[in-house]
């Protein structure tokens, strides 16, 4: 698209009436066509922020890889999972010839066959349900005195479910997001076995209460984190919108639920308020009330708007800032494969001067409107101007991860932490009350912490009803 300049009035004047007719069918067909582009030009999960669902079944099928453009198989770099034979089998099965008579006559001794072949299978036992009584016995002493034995505190009155049981059911729910009543059914279908929903929700919220210690470990682990991404997104609770916030770092993740979106949320999380680290977001107004910490940029966030603006207005610079993020981001990581711990001054400098010129040819496509006199609020401005402003203002949080290498080039960490609670969501619609989004958030939090630390959530929650 070709740039008009603005003529001023003295300019105006000297023009004769053909050159201002000219002038005018030159906006005219401008005009066309950038009315063109914003009726064709719709945003979506891959120019904006917009979530993939939001797309609809009009989004169609997924963009096929170009040929080369990645070889088959594993990628470099890739690590292999070959599965290796055991040792000591749990079961031994010896295959003998099905005919006990070789074609000479002889009868085969089968005392004297050795292994030719080993293969292994692995597979899941039976499933059953083992009920152990408990006896409390008593002995007296020939004093008189009578001495007896303690139930074990996981041990109610008459028949109840065992740790096992009780932690199967609640990472089914809230580990693996079935729905309350299907995880009954699983019950009753694999082990004849069917507890009440009521019963597996009472779980839930004991093994919530067990574990709010660690809960809060969790938090106090990321208040002192170097750096952290955080991230939010809306749910259904009690019949309302309300806002799960999450908070984690490459060892630990925190999920909060409130009311509201903003800081006041934040500061009922206690972790920004006290934080001192990096900030890794998506430039959510809220987060920059916290002045203690540093803040860096998501520029996934960034790559998807800049393609909007290319789709938008057809012009370079929206293209170039996008290769240029890229090749940021490439530069690093190859300065990391040489074993270097930074990236040098020369290479840093040439990418923030020629970001600093495509910031200033999209201005002056899409410079800044001023203030209308006379009108309340902000003055609206051009999508493309907005985006602009906020790249070259916060400059220094958009390629922080050029020069801090603790900070990586998107916020990919938190955002990975909450679409599988938008999982959850789809599958129960939204929580009945706020005491079970609050227990969910303490159960996902230590099981997704468990997960990024190697181990097991089902093992802690077994111990949590093992008492």
């Amino acid at each position: 698209m070709k740039n008009l300049k603005r003529p001023n009035q003295s300019e105006l004047d000297a023009m004769s009436h053909a050159d201002l007719c000219a002038l005018i069918m030159q906006l005219f067909d401008l005009l066309e066509s950038i009315e063109s582009r914003l009726v064709k030009v719709e945003k979506n999960s891959k120019n904006s922020s917009k979530p993939p669902s939001s797309d609809g079944l009009k989004k169609g099928a997924a963009e096929p890889r170009q040929v080369g453009e990645k070889p088959t198989g594993g990628q470099k770099g890739h690590q292999g999972v070959t599965r290796m034979m055991v040792e000591n089998p749990d079961v031994i099965e010896a295959l003998y010839p099905i005919a006990n008579i070789c074609e000479c006559g002889a009868t085969l001794d089968k005392e004297s066959a050795s292994i030719k072949e080993r293969r292994q299978q692995i597979e899941i036992p039976q499933p059953i349900t083992i009920t152990t009584e408990y006896r409390k016995m008593e002995v007296q002493c020939q004093c008189g005195r009578v001495h007896s034995g303690d139930f074990p505190l996981n041990v109610t009155r008459n028949v109840s479910f065992g740790a096992r049981l009780k932690s199967y059911c609640v990472g089914l729910t809230h580990g693996h997001f079935v729905a309350l009543e299907r995880v009954c059914e699983i019950m009753n279908d694999q082990y004849g076995v069917k507890p009440s929903g009521g019963s597996v929700q009472k779980w839930i919220l004991q093994a919530a209460n067990n574990l709010a210690a660690d809960y809060v470990v969790n938090r106090e682990a990321l208040i002192q984190a170097p750096s952290a991404h955080f991230d939010e997104s809306g749910l259904r609770c009690n019949g309302k919108t309300e806002w799960l916030h999450v908070a984690t770092t490459q060892t630990h993740v925190h999920y909060s639920v409130h009311e509201s979106r903003g800081h006041f949320a934040m500061d009922a999380a206690g972790i920004l308020p006290n934080f001192k680290g990096i900030a890794i977001h998506d430039h959510w107004k809220s987060y920059w009330r916290y002045n203690d910490c540093e803040h860096a940029l998501c520029n996934a966030h960034h790559l998807r708007e800049l393609r909007y603006c290319e789709q938008l207005t057809g012009e370079s610079w929206a293209i170039n800032l996008r290769k240029l993020l890229v090749e940021g981001k490439e530069k690093v990581a190859q300065a990391k494969a040489e074993g270097k711990n930074h990236l040098e001054q020369i290479i840093i400098d040439d990418l923030l001067s020629r970001y600093d010129e495509q910031i200033k040819t999209g201005l002056e496509s899409f410079p800044v409107q001023p203030h209308e006199d006379g009108k309340k609020g902000r003055q609206k401005q051009h999508e493309a101007t907005n985006l602009l402003v906020r790249l070259r203002d916060f400059k220094t949080e958009v390629w922080r991860f050029i020069t801090d290498w603790h900070v990586p080039f998107d916020n990919n960490q938190a955002e990975r932490m909450v679409r599988p609670v938008k999982v959850k969501i789809k599958v129960i619609g939204g929580f009945r009350s706020v005491g079970g989004s609050e227990a969910f958030c303490v159960i996902r939090s230590i099981w997704e912490t468990k997960k990024l630390n190697g181990i097991n959530p089902f093992d802690t929650l077994r111990g949590v009803f093992a008492g």
